[in-house]
């Protein structure tokens, strides 16, 4: 595999964190449509059908797999790590490829259903990523993603934010750009899948939290952004942020705020 600097460094970090993206979502309730899901990866997985041959691409530890009682279940992802992960949770269930988005190894017009579960909005080469997923999806297969969108606004995001902000601009930071920015935006969403696929549909996910100081950092840490910082900076970061969370706390000691996500589907183009 060709590797750029952004994907070496989401392979070392998954490799040191195996399932450290599911072990973040996995738990947290989800709302979409206004039925709720027991997280944000059952919305992916409550349509896919039985008989189906499905690929969830960047499949990390397999955790979205495992929801699936399809006929033929595929994974692919880049860090190894990850995959032993997977080969673990899901023995002989699934078949399992070391692999890019940009260069699926499958054949063409092989799967059914291809999910994404926080990944695609990481991916460079969109264009490639997206002309792949249609060589590999039968006519009128179906593409179902996850991607982060803008949290409603709280104290709990909004001071994470301004201090990750005023750090990066410490300059022994060297953050790295992720991804495509038409995914930032629905209607950037609907340009870049337009000319693969149809029947484009943008759901709003809303995850909803309630967390000490010390669980909501530990969220954060499961994250890219900490790992851009210097150990002081983190611990600045960390010990003046916990402080300002304090102050947020209800009785229970625990501060209630929500996060947001879009599922999006469409249908793969003859």
């Amino acid at each position: 595999m060709n590797i750029n600097t952004s994907e070496q460094f989401l392979i070392d970090f998954h490799n040191q964190h195996p399932g450290i993206t599911s072990h973040a979502y996995q738990a947290l309730s989800a709302t979409m449509g206004g039925q709720h899901y027991a997280s944000s990866y059952e919305c992916l997985a409550k349509d896919v059908a039985t008989d189906a041959t499905v690929l969830d691409l960047a499949c990390g530890d397999g955790f979205l797999l495992s929801l699936l009682s399809a006929h033929t279940l595929i994974g692919v992802d880049m860090s190894e790590g990850e995959l032993a992960a997977a080969q673990q949770r899901l023995g002989n269930r699934a078949t399992l490829h070391h692999g890019k988005a940009q260069s699926l190894p499958l054949e063409n017009h092989s799967c059914d259903e291809v999910l994404c579960h926080m990944a695609l909005m990481l991916m460079d080469q969109l264009d490639d990523v997206l002309g792949e997923i249609h060589r590999a999806l039968k006519p009128e297969g179906r593409l179902s993603f996850i991607i982060g969108t803008a949290a409603p606004a709280s104290a709990v995001m909004d001071g994470y934010i301004a201090r990750l902000r005023t750090l990066y601009k410490h300059e022994s930071s060297k953050a790295l750009r992720f991804g495509d920015h038409r995914l930032g935006k629905e209607e950037g969403i609907i340009s870049a899948l337009s000319p693969y696929f149809s029947q484009i549909n943008i759901e709003k996910i809303t995850l909803s939290r309630r967390y000490t100081p010390a669980e909501i950092w530990a969220w954060f840490e499961g994250c890219y952004d900490l790992a851009f910082l210097a150990s002081e900076q983190r611990q600045q970061f960390h010990d003046e942020y916990l402080l300002e969370l304090a102050s947020l706390c209800d009785a229970d000691g625990k501060i209630e705020f929500l996060d947001a996500m879009l599922r999006v589907s469409c249908v793969a183009n003859h």
